[in-house]
């Protein structure tokens, strides 16, 4: 039997045991009945949006805004997506929905993966304002807008179009499948690389195709994916999805839902401008890759030591 010395305690630290014992084929099939349901639950509000007036566009992105109607589809959309996560763990794995990263504490995690967000987003707009011309940032709050209703629509925006849609996302395409598949870190990733593309496409059922947004999409995802394999806080990487979008929605769009300033500039090439996204994810990754190392290695140490 191992003692708290040995090298099986250093093995469940660096390893945790997986809380699913289907035949990796089953986990797959699961895994990609989950993500056509997810993207099925669009089905669920459409009635709903038509029945209100609603567009599709006015429910994601800049044209999002605030208002009673659009507020109780996103918690209807996002609702039919956590059941859907519910229902599986429930019937199919038989494990507890806070199983999924929810263990451990919470403002910490949000706050911090919240800086690291704006800070890799930040260098990423300078980058792309740098690399373009015609730099123009204005505030974009009206005049008539009064300081009360900036802030209540602000706090709106931080809880339902950025921590709400966080929290589902992440939770559909990150904790779910990373938590069926940690005892098979061979095959986990071409995991991550199948839902981190359907998490790209499905940004792409509303919005236009552009390839540069599609891959920096497909590369935050991979990011955001690292990160909770290696530090299983669903709140830590619901930070980092709030930090990346912040910045952005606070750049552009209607006050109403973040854009409370308004950036204006000539993008560079596609080439200069995929190249840019590509380069700060990718250097992002290595950084936090980097600081994780540090971190296990002196874990191991104090367990050794202990």
């Amino acid at each position: 039997m191992p003692t708290k010395n040995s090298p099986g305690d250093v093995s469940k630290l660096t390893n945790p045991p997986s809380s699913y014992r289907l035949p990796v084929p089953v986990r797959l099939l699961v895994i990609l009945l989950v993500a056509v349901g997810v993207i099925l639950t669009i089905l669920v509000v459409l009635p709903l949006a038509r029945i209100l007036g609603v567009e599709l566009s006015q429910l994601q992105g800049a044209g999002f805004e605030p208002t009673p109607r659009t507020l109780a589809i996103v918690l209807l959309y996002s609702a039919s997506q956590f059941l859907l996560i519910w229902l599986v763990m429930r019937f199919v794995h038989h494990r507890r929905f806070g199983t999924l990263g929810f263990r451990g504490p919470i403002i910490l995690p949000l706050l911090v993966g919240t800086a690291i967000g704006l800070v890799i987003e930040l260098v990423n707009t300078g980058l792309l304002c740098a690399a373009g011309s015609g730099v123009h940032l204005e505030s974009n709050i009206p005049p008539e807008a009064t300081a009360a209703s900036v802030v209540g629509y602000f706090l709106l925006f931080l809880l339902f179009l950025l921590t709400l849609n966080s929290l589902k996302e992440e939770l559909v395409f990150r904790a779910y499948p990373i938590e069926q598949f940690n005892d098979h870190p061979r095959a986990i990733v071409p995991v991550l690389v199948f839902v981190s593309l359907v998490f790209a496409a499905v940004h792409h059922v509303i919005e236009p195709f552009r390839m540069a947004a599609f891959l920096s999409r497909f590369f935050i995802a991979m990011l955001f994916s690292y990160v909770y394999f290696q530090w299983r806080s669903i709140w830590l990487i619901v930070g980092l999805h709030n930090g990346i979008n912040l910045l952005g929605f606070l750049l552009v769009g209607h006050w109403k839902s973040g854009g409370l300033l308004k950036l204006s500039y000539e993008p560079p090439s596609q080439a200069v401008e995929v190249a840019i996204e590509l380069g700060v994810k990718i250097i992002a990754l290595g950084v936090i890759h980097l600081v994780w190392q540090r971190i296990r290695a002196r874990r191991v140490l104090q367990t050794i030591d202990a």
